[in-house]
C-alpha cells in the first residue's frame, strides 16, 4: 500500500511541476509580448534577430523532449515584434521539421542498439508497423496536427524500424503546418484577449 501511495505521491507532483512550467512559461510569453509591444528598442531586437529566434525557438520545442510548449506559444511575442504571423508560422514549421528530423535520426541511430540489447521491443515495433503499414500516413499526420503529444514518441520508433522517411515526410509536413497555424492562431487570440 505505501509503495501506491509513494508512487500516485510522485505522478502527483510530477504532474503539478509540468502544470507550473507551462504556466510559468505562459506567464513569461505574455509578459514579454507586452514588453515587446511597448518597447521600440524591444521591436527593434525581436525584429533584427527575430528570423533565427523564431527558427531556434522553433528547433528547441520541436524535441518536445527538451520543452513540453509548441513554438506557437511564442508566436504573439514574434508578431509584437513586427515579425509577421505568416512568416512566424513559416519559420516554426521549418523549426519543428528540422527537430523532427533530429529524433528520426536518432531512432536511425538507435536501431543497432535495440537491435542487440531490445530485440522484442523492436520486433513488436516492426510487427505492428507492418500489420498496419497503409495506415502511417494518416497516423503521422494525425499525431503531428491533432496530439499534443512529443513528436520523437512515433518518430523515434520509426527509425528504430528503419521506415523510409519518404514514406511519411508529406503527411509530417502537412499535420506540422496545420499544427503551428491553428496553435499560433490560438495563441494570437488568447494573448489577444489578455492585452487588451
Amino acid at each position: 500500500m505505501g509503495m501506491i501511495t509513494n508512487s500516485l505521491t510522485k505522478k502527483i507532483i510530477h504532474s503539478l511541476i509540468i502544470i507550473i512550467a507551462i504556466i510559468g512559461i505562459f506567464s513569461l510569453s505574455l509578459y514579454f509580448t507586452q514588453y515587446v509591444a511597448d518597447d521600440e528598442g524591444a521591436q527593434m531586437l525581436v525584429q533584427q534577430f527575430g528570423y533565427i529566434g523564431v527558427l531556434l525557438v522553433s528547433f528547441i520545442t520541436g524535441l518536445s523532449f527538451i520543452s513540453p510548449v509548441p513554438a506557437a506559444t511564442f508566436s504573439p511575442i514574434f508578431t509584437a515584434g513586427g515579425i509577421p504571423l505568416f512568416i512566424t508560422i513559416t519559420l516554426a514549421v521549418i523549426g519543428t521539421m528540422c527537430a523532427n528530423f533530429v529524433s528520426y535520426f536518432v531512432g536511425r541511430l538507435g536501431h543497432n542498439f535495440t537491435n542487440t540489447h531490445y530485440p522484442k521491443i523492436q520486433q513488436k515495433i516492426l510487427s505492428l508497423y507492418a500489420n498496419k503499414k497503409e495506415l502511417l500516413p494518416y497516423f503521422v499526420f494525425g499525431f503531428a496536427a491533432l496530439i499534443p503529444i512529443p513528436d520523437e514518441v512515433y518518430l523515434i520508433p520509426l527509425g528504430i524500424i528503419g521506415v523510409k522517411i519518404r514514406d511519411f515526410i508529406i503527411p509530417l509536413f502537412l499535420g506540422t503546418i496545420f499544427f503551428q497555424t491553428i496553435t499560433a492562431f490560438g495563441f494570437q487570440n488568447i494573448f489577444g484577449l489578455f492585452l487588451n
